[in-house]
C-alpha cells in the first residue's frame, strides 16, 4: 500500500519536459512519446546532427531511490553493448536539471498495439507467425548475449517498413542460470530471468496478432483461447508450449524449428 501510494504521489508531483524546451543545450523537446515503468521518452531533435532521436529521461519516482537509479544506468549499459539492427542505437548520455537521461535512435513506423487497437490491422495465422518468427531473432541475438528481455509486449515491437524492432530494455537483466527449464512456475512468468520469460511474452505477443482477426461474439460464457481462435493444431502446440502449457522451450533454436514446420504443412 505505502509502495503504490509512493508511486501516485510521484505522478502528480512528475512533471515533464515541454514541447520546444531544450535538453542540456542540445536536444529540442517535439513530443512526449510515452511512458513506462523507468522512464519518459521523447521525440527531440539533436540541434548537433539535425537528427532525430529518442531521449528517455528516468522518472522521479525512480531518482529518488538507489535501485531506480542503479537499473536506469543498467539498461543503458545494456543498450551500448548491443550492436544489431532489430535494436535502437545508443547515442549520448547526460544529466539535465538534475534528471539523467540519455539518447537513441528513433525508430520511424509504428508498434503493434498502435496498429492493432489504432488502425484495425488484422494478421492471419501465417503472417503472424512469420512476425514472431522475426522477434525470434531477435530475441535470439540477446539470449546469445546472455540477456533477458523480460518485457515481450505489443507496445514494444515496432513495425519499420517490413523489418521489425525491439524496444525498451529497462527490464532486461543477464541470464540467472539458476532457474532451470522445466521447474515448474506458479507466478511472474514474464519476469523470471531465464529464457522461457521470453518464450512467454512471445506467447502473449502471437495471442494480440492472432486475436486482431477475431469477431467476439455477444455471449455471457468466457471461453479459453484455444476454443475461440481458429487456428491449426500446431500453432496452438506451439503457444502451449511457449506460455508454458505444455512443456516449455529450452532455447530459441526449438521454437524456430516448430514454426517453420507451420509454414510446410
Amino acid at each position: 500500500m505505502f509502495k503504490r501510494m509512493t508511486l501516485v504521489a510521484a505522478n502528480i508531483m512528475e512533471s515533464r519536459f515541454k514541447e520546444n524546451e531544450i535538453i542540456a543545450e542540445r536536444y529540442e523537446i517535439i513530443n512526449h512519446l510515452g511512458v513506462g515503468s523507468y522512464g519518459n521518452s521523447y521525440l527531440v531533435i539533436d540541434q548537433v546532427s539535425q537528427q532525430k532521436k529518442v531521449l528517455k529521461a528516468l522518472r522521479i519516482h525512480k531518482r529518488i531511490t538507489k535501485s531506480g537509479k542503479r537499473d536506469f544506468e543498467l539498461e543503458k549499459d545494456l543498450l551500448q553493448t548491443i550492436n544489431h539492427a532489430g535494436f535502437p542505437r545508443f547515442f549520448e548520455d547526460g544529466i539535465y536539471k538534475n534528471i539523467p537521461f540519455y539518447t537513441m535512435e528513433y525508430i520511424e513506423g509504428k508498434n503493434f498495439e498502435q496498429l492493432i487497437f489504432q488502425d484495425g490491422q488484422k494478421y492471419s495465422e501465417i503472417e503472424a507467425f512469420r512476425i514472431a518468427n522475426q522477434l525470434l531473432e531477435h530475441i535470439n541475438y540477446l539470449h546469445e548475449q546472455q540477456l533477458i528481455h523480460r518485457d515481450i509486449r505489443i507496445p514494444n515491437v515496432i513495425a519499420n517498413g517490413s523489418e521489425i524492432v525491439l524496444i525498451d530494455l529497462g527490464l532486461a537483466r543477464k541470464r540467472n542460470h539458476v532457474n532451470a527449464a522445466g521447474i515448474k512456475r506458479k507466478r511472474y512468468l514474464r519476469k523470471e530471468v531465464n529464457p522461457q520469460a521470453d518464450f512467454y511474452g512471445l506467447g502473449h505477443f502471437l495471442l494480440f496478432l492472432l486475436y486482431s482477426n477475431f469477431s467476439f461474439p455477444k455471449k455471457t460464457k468466457e471461453s479459453s483461447w484455444e476454443e475461440e481462435l481458429e487456428i491449426s493444431y500446431h500453432a496452438k502446440y506451439i503457444i502451449s508450449r511457449l506460455l508454458q502449457i505444455k512443456d516449455c522451450y529450452e532455447c530459441c533454436a526449438q521454437v524456430k524449428s516448430d514454426i517453420q514446420k507451420l509454414f510446410v504443412v
